[in-house]
């Protein structure tokens, strides 16, 4: 029996069958489990597929609030710091970006026209945000060392 087979299991009042199933044709979220969990006399999976739609949209939106809400916290220490070299911003903004290009990849074409455009909005805001500071920021240093430099 070769390894690579994927199997469906379906589990009705009747009967209880296993049955061959490509989900690697079929749109839905992909799923791994966490690494090291063992439970014994358990199936181990390595990989899942979730087909319906509203858990599928469900599932997104824990995983995106997740990443924003540590996104948020992460900018609300720079706000609370005083970095003058605003490398923290230019962090921020990496990771900003790299949401952006994971969820495009990932998430968007399993997510309906109103999640995106509310996705983008929320960072697009983020983006603004952090790139205004950025600016202020490096724009501060630079007046304040064009004033040193003239002073000696």
């Amino acid at each position: 029996m070769p390894i690579n087979q994927r199997y469906y299991v379906v589990k009705n009042k009747d009967e209880q069958s296993i049955t061959y199933f490509e989900y690697d044709k079929m749109n839905g979220l992909s799923i791994t489990p966490k690494k090291n969990v063992k439970i014994k006399d358990a199936i181990n999976v390595n990989k899942m597929v979730i087909i319906n739609p509203t858990f599928v949209e469900k599932m997104i939106d824990m995983k995106l609030n997740k990443r924003f809400q540590l996104l948020l916290q992460m900018i609300m220490a720079l706000y609370e710091s005083d970095d003058d070299t605003g490398e923290g911003y230019r962090h921020a903004l990496n990771e900003v970006n790299k949401l952006r290009e994971e969820t495009y990849n990932k998430y968007f074409k399993l997510m309906t026209e109103e999640k995106q455009e509310l996705f983008e909005k929320k960072i697009s805001i983020l983006e603004a945000e952090l790139r205004e500071r950025l600016s202020n920021i490096l724009e501060s240093n630079y007046y304040r060392d064009d004033y040193g430099r003239g002073a000696r």
